[in-house]
């Protein structure tokens, strides 16, 4: 897999965040992942040895997120010097920010959303005043798994109990910024809202790419749909809406426009079980292209992109009672007037978004559902054609004809 990054100065990044008086002694690191199973960043786990102000050393396992500092492709796609920024600020700013006010509303420690991992610092670059994300830039987090949360599967879709543990953590995730914004508009003008603006990965992709990419994904609704021409035209037009909503502008404030996730599938939960083996706890991690939007994208992609079909199709209904009844909830552990959150305005709002995040689904299908072996073992090999070495698999294709059909039948589709 090639030598692992070295971190320059890595002392500097996490020492701030360490107990008063600890320092780091030294450290190891290895890959956590196979590089390019995390599109866009490479991950690395570090055991750090850390000096306490009483003289003892422990271990102290993070998580290091470096920018795709050999992929030049990947570098030009993923836009660092926007994404960076955008998932540092998750850590550093909001994080802290939610914390606060939930313990201002007279919520327990205990009882705080715990669904963002430890921070422990985070650089755009050696150069302090740097403005730019550079190939020094790193993001330190605890490493989850080390405290039981496990990573799904992408071949397994979650079931009844993960979906509805998932859909309260987001209801939560989604419910507290609009709390920030509402309750502490300077400091969420301040902190918040300027690292969140309208991302838009495809703006880096060269044209012909995109073009291949958007027939290919046509070849394979053809493929599913026996040539229904007006199902085929349906996903071509529902191309062109997400492109639009991908390259559109700043939206601005309403009921249930917040901080989306914009990624939300499974790679991207950590997931802690109880003794008994029951999902009981989770993280979202990877907020590189999180941005200010409708929450409705996060819960439809989830639900399209990850959730059991079975379970989808008998629940559909039930989970958006869920996650709204858990929303509603957040907002009023925080004591926001909720008189604008109607069960009403929240399916008009699903009814308004939910269709633009279909053609999402369909094309991250290829990802989810890669055969492993179409990724290289070494990240600098890693390109886009890992999405055409992975049309037309009996698996994909099977998914694609279960997606068109539920949307039909929740009447996303039109």
């Amino acid at each position: 897999m090639g030598e692992v990054p070295k971190i320059t100065d890595l002392n500097k990044v996490i020492e701030p965040h360490l107990p008063e008086g600890s320092k780091l002694v030294s450290y190891e690191s290895s890959y956590l992942t196979k590089p390019g199973e995390h599109y866009g960043s490479l991950m690395l786990a570090i055991k750090a040895q850390i000096k306490k102000s009483d003289n003892t050393t422990e271990e102290l396992p993070i998580i290091a997120k470096l920018p795709p500092l050999t992929n030049d492709l990947y570098w030009q796609i993923f836009q660092p010097e926007r994404t960076c920024v955008t998932e540092n600020s998750v850590y550093k700013y909001l994080s802290a920010e939610l914390d606060k006010l939930q313990l201002e509303a007279g919520l327990l420690p205990t009882e705080l959303f715990d669904g963002l991992p430890r921070y422990y610092g985070s650089r755009i670059s050696l150069q302090e005043d740097a403005k730019k994300v550079d190939r020094d830039a790193v993001l330190l987090a605890e490493n989850l798994t080390v405290r039981g949360y496990r990573p799904g599967n992408r071949h397994k879709p979650y079931d009844l109990a993960h979906t509805v543990l998932i859909l309260n953590y987001l209801a939560q995730y989604h419910a507290l910024p609009i709390a920030l914004r509402l309750k502490k508009p300077q400091i969420y003008d301040q902190l918040v809202r300027p690292y969140f603006r309208k991302f838009d990965m495809n703006s880096n992709i060269p044209e012909a790419q995109n073009h291949i990419m958007n027939e290919e994904t046509l070849a394979d609704i053809k493929a599913v749909s026996d040539d229904n021409e007006s199902d085929v035209k349906r996903v071509e037009e529902l191309l062109k809406i997400y492109a639009e909503f991908q390259a559109g502008e700043d939206v601005e404030d309403g009921p249930f426009n917040t901080l989306v996730h914009g990624d939300l599938w499974i790679n991207n939960l950590m997931i802690k079980y109880n003794d008994e083996g029951i999902p009981s706890k989770l993280k979202f991690v990877d907020f590189q292209i999180c941005q200010y939007e409708s929450l409705i994208h996060d819960i439809i992609f989830l639900l399209f992109s990850s959730v059991e079909n079975e379970v989808l199709e008998a629940n559909y209904y039930n989970f958006l009672k869920i996650y709204y009844k858990a929303f509603i909830k957040c907002l009023n552990s925080v004591e926001v007037d909720t008189s604008n959150y109607s069960f009403d305005a929240f399916q008009a709002e699903v009814q308004k978004k939910a269709h633009i995040q279909v053609p999402h689904a369909v094309f991250m299908m290829k990802v989810v559902m890669a055969d492993s072996s179409t990724i290289p073992d070494d990240y600098k090999d890693v390109d886009m054609s890992v999405l055409s070495k992975n049309r037309g698999s009996k698996t994909i294709i099977k998914k694609l004809a279960e997606i068109l059909r539920l949307a039909k039948k929740f009447n996303i589709f039109e």
